[in-house]
C-alpha cells in the first residue's frame, strides 16, 4: 500500500487538515477485511475507488466513536480530512448535525454532492481531485452563511495546545458564560469543549508516540495526571487498551 498526505492551500489552511489518498496494487480481498477508525475530531468526506470505478462515497462526521465496517474490494481511497470547525463554513449547517454521523455526500449536500460525487470519479490523479475540491470549498467560503468567527478562534487555541488547555479560564478569556460558551461551541464545532479537548490530547498522543520512551511518559506529557485517566480515554476512544490497539495498529 502507497500513502500520500497533501497540505491544503494556504487560504483553506483554517478549514482543511489535509488531503490524502491510498492505494493498493491489487483489490483488497472481500473476506475478512475490515477498516477501523478511532474517535476522531476531524470530519471526513472519502471516495473509495475499485480501478476507475467508484465504490463509494461517504461523508463521515468528528465522532467519539470506535468504528469498523467491511474494506473488501477497494483498491484506491482519497479523501479531505476538516476541522469540525469548518462544517458551519463548508457545508452550512451547525457542527452539531455531523456529529457521530455517517451519510453520503448526495444526501447530505444535495446537487452539489452528486456533483462532486460524479467530478471527482471522472479524475484520475490525486492532483485533479485535491485541485476539484479546493475551488469547490473555496466557493463554498464565498457564499458563507453559517460559521462563528469568534468560536473557531477558541478551537484554534485548543489545537494549538493539544487539547491541553483549562476550559473555564477560555470561556472567560471570551467574556462569555460557561453555559454560552459551551452551546456556541458545539454549534461551532460540534462537541463541546471539554470532550472536544480530550479527543484532540488524544490524538496528539497517537501522532507523537514515538517521540517518547513509553505510553507512561507520553501521558504525562499530554497532560493526563494519572495512568488510568490515560488508559479509560484510550478505551473509550479506539476500544481497545493502548498497550493492545498499538499491537494490532502496527503504530
Amino acid at each position: 500500500m502507497s500513502q500520500q498526505i497533501i497540505q491544503p492551500c494556504e487560504d483553506l489552511k483554517d478549514y482543511i487538515s489535509h488531503f490524502w489518498a491510498a492505494t493498493w496494487d491489487e483489490p483488497i480481498p472481500l473476506t475478512n477485511s475490515t477498516y477501523y477508525a478511532t474517535a476522531n475530531s476531524l470530519t471526513e468526506l472519502v471516495f473509495g475507488f475499485v480501478g476507475s470505478e467508484k465504490l463509494f462515497s461517504s461523508i463521515r462526521g468528528h465522532t467519539t466513536n470506535h468504528i469498523q465496517f467491511p474494506a473488501g474490494g477497494l483498491q484506491e481511497l482519497f479523501g479531505v480530512s476538516l476541522y469540525s470547525h469548518a462544517v458551519p463554513f463548508l457545508f452550512h449547517l451547525p457542527a452539531s448535525e455531523l456529529s457521530n454521523y455517517f451519510v453520503s455526500p448526495e444526501t447530505l449536500l444535495g446537487d452539489d454532492g452528486q456533483f462532486l460525487t460524479e467530478k471527482i470519479t471522472l479524475t484520475s490523479t490525486t492532483q485533479e481531485r485535491v485541485h476539484l475540491l479546493t475551488q469547490y470549498f473555496r466557493s463554498q467560503l464565498k457564499r458563507q452563511r453559517w460559521g462563528d468567527p469568534f468560536i473557531s478562534k477558541a478551537v484554534r487555541q485548543i489545537r494549538q495546545n493539544n487539547g491541553n488547555l483549562n476550559i473555564t479560564d477560555l470561556s472567560n478569556d471570551f467574556c462569555l458564560s460557561q453555559k454560552q460558551f459551551e452551546r456556541r461551541f458545539k454549534a461551532c464545532a460540534g462537541f463541546n469543549p471539554k470532550l472536544y479537548a480530550r479527543i484532540v490530547r488524544f490524538e496528539t498522543i497517537l501522532s507523537n508516540r514515538t517521540r517518547f520512551v513509553n505510553l507512561t511518559e507520553a501521558a504525562h506529557a499530554n497532560g493526563y495526571y494519572d495512568q488510568a485517566h490515560f488508559i479509560h480515554d484510550f478505551k473509550t476512544f479506539t476500544g481497545y487498551s493502548p498497550n493492545t490497539f498499538f499491537a494490532l495498529s502496527g503504530y
